[in-house]
Formats: structure tokens, C-alpha cells, sequence
């Protein structure tokens, strides 16, 4: 009789240890799904705000970056006239490749150089 009651006793106490538990992990998962809400909710405020200060910082530099292509691309030409030339007045044999190279590099180089601003909305 008396394991009995110390059974019913024990039997009690954990259907009530469980049923708590069980509120303090429905609680809890609440306040996790609250606070990830609220986590969300000021992220995209914040992020809304990084967002457009980004866009302002990228069209700040579109135009200096833009020179510098094209300036790059001047570059690449004129060093590269001066080789093709060299390599005709030494009679090789891969002057076609190396014309096709350089102006392939200067158009691909301009290309990009154009397309920029586009690019991002510009």
C-alpha cells in the first residue's frame, strides 16, 4: 500500500513536471518567434537604410571608375601599338595574334567601360 501511494505520488509529480515543461518550451518558442520578428523587422530598416547609402557611395564612383577604364584602355592600345610594331620590324610570325589580342582587350576593355553606368541603373 504504501509503494502505492509513493507510485501515485511520483506518477503525479512527473505528469506535472511534463505539463510544465511543456508551457515553459511553448513559452519560450513564443519569445524566440517574437524576437526573431522583431530581429527581421529592424534588419530590414537598417538594411533598407545601408542599401541606399550604398547606392549613393556606387554612383559616386561610376564616373572616376569609368575614366580609369577607358585610361587603361588607352594605355593597353598605345603599349600594344608599340609591340605590334616592334614585332613587324623584327619579321615574326605572330604579328596577326597579337593584333587581334590587343584590339580585343581595348574593345572588351571600352565595352565594359560603357556598359558600367548601366549596369548599376544609372
Amino acid at each position: 500500500m504504501n509503494l502505492k501511494k509513493q507510485f501515485v505520488r511520483i506518477k503525479n509529480w512527473v505528469i506535472l513536471t511534463a505539463k510544465s515543461v511543456a508551457f515553459e518550451i511553448k513559452r519560450d518558442a513564443l519569445l524566440i518567434v517574437f524576437g526573431f520578428v522583431h530581429t527581421v523587422a529592424n534588419a530590414q530598416n537598417v538594411g533598407v537604410g545601408g542599401l541606399n547609402t550604398a547606392t549613393t557611395d556606387i554612383k559616386a564612383y561610376v564616373d572616376p571608375v569609368q575614366k580609369l577604364i577607358y585610361a587603361i584602355a588607352a594605355v593597353v592600345a598605345i603599349v600594344g601599338a608599340f609591340s605590334i610594331f616592334f614585332k613587324m620590324q623584327n619579321g615574326d610570325q605572330d604579328v596577326k595574334k597579337s593584333i587581334m589580342m590587343i584590339v580585343g582587350g581595348c574593345i572588351a576593355l571600352v565595352t565594359m567601360a560603357t556598359v558600367l553606368p548601366k549596369f548599376f541603373g544609372l
